[in-house]
């Protein structure tokens, strides 16, 4: 589920170096040194920037990440920079959860062909989306990775406690009275935006949703992809919440729930051995219900819900790639394990 970077040094040089330069204040020059695409994919063409800004003699470094709006490969219904911009710069605002700050946001295509913002880029290192077997959480001593993940969890339960009311501009009341109605409208609307072929686990799925709705709904502030592979790690902490596409007010359980699934996927799904020290959905749910000072509501449709989201997302994106002449390493249908999950999850 990922894009390539595909823009030059030369090109990104041409077109953002003025821009920064405006943008700094007193900055006499501002010059990218460096744009390189981060190791792990991107559902936005991602590059990271080393930049030197030259102001009265001196010269300081600095580090960015620009994320350009996607068009072409379009994985998500609703791609645009803006929305992803105003809840970082809200967030930097009204809350103390770990984000990067922004630095600038361009809405027109004018500069690199589509929107874009810049933000700042966080020392540390993030776990590969395999992290059970690769990478920052394997490579860590066992007490070294309960460390990371209780860091993780409790900085997730913090971001939780945002009062929904500073991101106005999140609720959608088209959709529906709640955060989770509107949440789940927004993901009915995804699955005909997003031309995948239909398969009885996921249409049988949408129907468990319904009979099974919970009788509490939300509207409350969702990351929309919880997972130790969108965590910026240091010294053992989490240090910064990435990817911010799939942001709502659908509740905090929708975090917790696509946490869970994630996890699983990468680890007992996968036939992958669970790393010592990471905890499992028991632990997981209680060591969220232990920072949040509350109890996890209606976790098993949760899990469910996060599940048939990633399995539409996961149609798109094998979609996407097959129609451009790529592959993954997993196929549609019964080949993709998102929708095998659901198979099993509410048979």
């Amino acid at each position: 589920m990922s894009v390539g970077a595909n823009k030059s040094l030369e090109f990104i040089r041409t077109r953002l170096e003025p821009l920064l330069t405006a943008h700094y204040a007193l900055a006499e020059k501002v010059v990218i040194r460096r744009a390189a695409a981060p190791e792990e994919g991107s559902s936005s063409e991602t590059y990271l920037l080393d930049i030197a800004i030259s102001r009265n003699g001196d010269t300081r470094a600095e580090k960015l990440v620009l994320r350009i709006q996607a068009s072409d490969f379009q994985v998500y219904q609703d791609a645009s920079v803006d929305r992803q911009y105003a809840v970082l710069e809200a967030l930097s605002r009204c809350s103390d959860a770990p984000t990067p700050n922004v630095v600038l946001l361009e809405t027109n295509d004018q500069t690199l062909g589509a929107p874009f913002f810049l933000m700042e880029c966080i020392d540390g290192r993030a776990p590969p989306n395999a992290y059970h077997s690769e990478g920052v959480l394997s490579e860590a001593t066992s007490a070294d990775r309960e460390s990371m993940w209780l860091s993780a969890i409790e900085k997730l339960a913090r971001l939780h406690k945002t009062p929904a009311t500073e991101l106005p501009f999140l609720d959608r009341p088209s959709l529906g009275p709640t955060g989770l109605d509107q949440e789940i409208a927004a993901w009915d609307e995804y699955l005909i935006w997003s031309g995948i072929p239909t398969h009885p686990h996921i249409e049988r799925t949408r129907k468990w949703l319904d009979d099974h709705m919970p009788e509490k709904k939300p509207t409350s502030l969702a990351w929309g992809d919880a997972r130790l592979s969108n965590v910026m790690f240091r010294d053992n902490r989490c240090r910064a919440f990435l990817d911010w596409e799939t942001v709502s007010l659908g509740g905090a359980e929708t975090d917790l729930g696509w946490w869970l699934y994630y996890d699983h996927s990468v680890a007992e799904g996968a036939g992958i051995p669970r790393l010592d020290g990471l905890g499992g959905r028991k632990e997981t749910i209680a060591a969220w219900e232990h920072f949040s000072g509350r109890k996890a509501e209606a976790m098993e449709w949760h899990e469910v819900f996060a599940t048939w989201r990633f399995a539409l997302i996961s149609e798109r994106a094998i979609m996407l790639t097959e129609a451009a002449g790529g592959k993954l390493p997993i196929g549609p249908g019964d080949h993709n394990p998102a929708v095998c999950r659901l198979g099993e999850l509410i048979a």
